[in-house]
């Protein structure tokens, strides 16, 4: 995935809600071997994925409403971004490697799960003061990374979201199921 793409997927991550946060619905446990969290990872798995929040959303040719249809998908279909077009349409994979472009207001982002490696504390902001701790092996959800005074993204910081909470959490105290 290009740069540009990641940093535009996880901007849009950082500013969304998570499905399973929205649903109330609490992370399942990982029955897979842990690895340690690495940027990559985070870039690769599973950010990029989206579940489709209404009943039927048809599936474009183009970034635009009047464009051919291609297909519909519903309530609960996943999805992969591929990048975002502008604000309203998205690029997807969807159904067995299709591809094709859906409106971001019937879209949610699917929560990433992962668990703190030892004791934890959380931070109202990255380098702040610290607001909680956490015991080892807590899920959290992956929102998205603190961002810089310039604009950018420090990766050395993860905001996510604890019980329904949320704060900011060194990325070295994290891992996560592969």
């Amino acid at each position: 995935m290009k740069r540009t793409a990641k940093t535009l997927s996880v901007f849009t991550l950082a500013a969304g809600v998570t499905a399973a946060s929205a649903l109330g619905a609490s992370p399942l446990q990982a029955k897979q071997p842990m690895k340690a969290v690495s940027i990559d990872d985070l870039y690769s798995y599973p950010i990029d994925s989206y579940l489709v929040s209404a009943e039927a959303l048809n599936v474009r040719t183009k970034a635009s409403a009047s464009s051919a249809k291609a297909d519909t998908l519903h309530l609960g279909d996943s999805l992969k971004m591929i990048s975002f077009s502008n604000a309203d349409w998205a690029k997807v994979h969807y159904k067995n490697g299709k591809t094709g472009f859906v409106s971001t207001h019937y879209i949610v982002k699917e929560a990433t799960t992962v668990k703190t490696t030892t004791k934890t504390n959380v931070y109202a902001s990255a380098a702040g003061k610290s607001t909680a701790s956490l015991p080892a092996n807590t899920s959290v959800s992956f929102l998205g990374w603190n961002k810089t005074k310039n604009g950018g993204f420090d990766y050395d910081w993860v905001f996510v979201d604890y019980g329904g909470k949320t704060g900011y959490i060194k990325t070295k105290d994290l891992q996560m199921s592969k």
